[in-house]
């Protein structure tokens, strides 16, 4: 439950879609895309605190420290009935055919997510480079040889199979990244 007090408190990462360590030297300006906030996420739960720049840059490119989780993960189907459902403080995890990460945000509820950059993955809209809550009901399922998996609004081109993956693993993931 600390992993969903900790996105649901500091969901302004960064300014104009860009977060800055302000002690880092020279200061290196990252994109608050949702790999990003994911990781800081789960960096600022695990050692309650923020990381610095060093800390950022030590853990490498988020994509990959995301996509990485993907085998700690549980593949999620579209339910029968109801919305999925998720254990709040889990790492959702949107995985294209070629096992990549492209989309990850937080369960922050049994059904609602918290997470950036979520324009285009939900039918009710998102942001770009901010904060934005969704709930389970609101992604856009297949159908029929697609029925377990979800496209981005507009694009049934590309579809993605969702996993969760268990907050502890994916902590254990960013504490092996910081520490390495």
């Amino acid at each position: 439950m600390a992993m969903v007090q900790t996105v649901t408190g500091h969901t302004v990462i960064g300014n104009g879609g860009a977060w800055t360590d302000p002690n880092g030297i020279p200061p290196a300006r990252i994109a608050t895309a949702c790999h990003f906030a994911t990781v800081f996420w789960l960096f600022w739960d695990e050692f309650h605190r923020p990381p610095n720049q060093a800390e950022v840059l030590k853990m490498g490119n988020a994509q990959l420290l995301v996509t990485s989780m993907i085998a700690n993960g549980t593949r999620k189907d579209s339910p029968l009935i109801g919305s999925l459902n998720l254990t709040a403080g889990a790492v959702l995890i949107f995985v294209d055919q070629g096992r990549v990460a492209r989309h990850s945000c937080v369960a922050i509820a049994a059904q609602q997510v918290g997470g950036y950059n979520q324009a285009g993955w939900w039918s009710a809209g998102g942001a770009d480079h901010a904060y934005s809550t969704h709930t389970t009901n609101q992604l856009l399922w297949g159908h029929l040889g697609n029925r377990n998996k979800v496209h981005k609004f507009r694009d049934e081109q590309q579809w993605y199979q969702l996993y969760e993956v268990p907050e502890a693993y994916a902590k254990m993931i960013v504490r092996g990244a910081a520490q390495g």
